[in-house]
């Protein structure tokens, strides 16, 4: 599983779209319209989660294209309130029988002279230390006044989604196939399942070039390339069945889009009775899933919009378990009327910002009319509506044009 950065380059007639890294022609391959936004243009980019297989590439993630700050992070230090001198200072005892040492007079004098300075000096010091204790306590509580958000908005801008479990697969189906290949296959067999056919071709290139280096015969390609051709489709049965126990495993808790995928890679494996058995019990397990996932989904989202809670309720409306799937045209006027009424002029203008971005994203995107706008908005929330204007114009709409091009 990894993360990369891939740009858009046509789009199928499926509806599928395909993309390459950004920057690079390699690698590349195709990604479900499900996964993206509406609206997509040729030579959009976005970060994405991938997962890789013998057969390729398997797109699994989506994210929104990150949005570069013009101000660093900056982490503001909290005092604790309390007075402290910088200083401190403790006589030892003297010992029981150790006689006191005669000094002169003069000694004395100059001794005394040195603690009357110390003394002046040490004061001067808590003083001082005394005044920027309080001066720096003082703006710490003004500045923590001013930029600590309300209890409850501070939970409505956090994640509301839990991350579902990714798919684990055991190593049982792969080994034993390993297992069963003659001994100088086996070697062979294991880079193919790491690497497949094309990783199998660098390393037999680059073994080559080191062996024309130092003058020894080199490996012939074209023999170890029919051989692997021979022994490959064994290996990618048996890394799928590995990926299909797991699956069927946590079928009740396992991320939907991973399951989807060993369905639909049942079909570039070998078919056998263990196969077709497989598949359809994922098929099965998977039907049920999402239909009882959809019902909890339309649930939660009708409480929420209940408990007053706006912006939870249309971030849970943008991410149903079934791609495409409707909310019933009830739920979407109430929904709707919500957050018409959540996007006033007395609310705060992160918390306007907060409401808006999540409807730009819902399926109530383009019924939106804002109650209000707030007065004199600030480049935090300008940003916010730039980037949502396409998705709901109705709300950009509210604003200056001039401000927000």
């Amino acid at each position: 599983m990894a993360k990369i950065d891939v740009e858009i380059t046509s789009q199928r007639e499926n509806g599928d779209w395909t993309w390459r890294a950004v920057g690079a022609r390699e690698p590349k391959g195709t990604v479900e319209a499900s996964l993206l936004p509406d609206n997509l243009s040729i030579g959009a980019k976005f970060s994405v989660e991938t997962e890789y297989f013998l057969d390729g590439i398997v797109v699994t993630k989506v994210f929104d294209q990150k949005q570069v700050s013009e101000k660093g992070e900056t982490l503001e230090i909290l005092g604790s309130g309390k007075q402290m001198d910088l200083v401190t200072t403790q006589l030892a005892k003297s010992k029981k029988g150790r006689k006191s040492s005669k000094r002169s007079p003069s000694s004395n004098s100059r001794a005394d002279e040195r603690n009357k300075s110390n003394k002046s000096n040490k004061s001067n010091k808590s003083n001082k230390s005394n005044k920027s204790n309080k001066t720096f306590v003082e703006k710490d509580k003004a500045s923590s006044s001013k930029k600590r958000k309300p209890r409850n908005e501070r939970k409505n801008n956090d994640s509301q989604f839990p991350k579902s479990k990714r798919l684990k697969a055991k190593k049982h189906h792969r080994n034993e196939a390993v297992k069963n290949l003659p001994d100088d296959l086996k070697r062979l067999g294991e880079i193919l399942l790491q690497k497949g056919i094309p990783g199998l071709r660098d390393s037999i290139s680059t073994q080559n070039e080191s062996a024309k280096k130092a003058g020894e015969p080199e490996i012939p390609e074209e023999l170890l390339l029919k051989l692997a051709e021979r022994v490959y489709p064994d290996l990618r049965t048996a890394e799928w069945l590995d990926r299909a126990d797991g699956a069927l495993r946590g079928i009740a808790t396992v991320d939907l889009r991973d399951i989807r995928s060993v369905i639909v890679a049942s079909e570039n494996v070998q078919k056998n009775d263990v196969v077709r058995s497989l598949a359809e019990k994922l098929k099965e397990g998977f039907n049920k899933r999402v239909d009882n996932d959809q019902k909890n989904w339309l649930k939660e989202v009708i409480s929420t919009l209940k408990e007053g809670r706006v912006v939870r309720a249309l971030r849970l409306s943008s991410r149903p378990p079934k791609a495409g799937f409707p909310l019933p045209e009830d739920l979407l006027n109430s929904l709707t009327e919500a957050t018409n009424e959540a996007l006033s002029a007395d609310v705060t203008q992160s918390r306007w910002g907060t409401i808006a971005e999540a409807a730009a994203f819902s399926p109530i995107h383009e019924r939106v009319i804002p109650a209000g706008v707030p007065k004199n908005p600030n480049d935090e929330l300008l940003k916010i509506i730039r980037r949502i204007s396409s998705r709901a114009p109705s709300i950009a709409n509210k604003f200056d044009s001039s401000s927000i091009k």
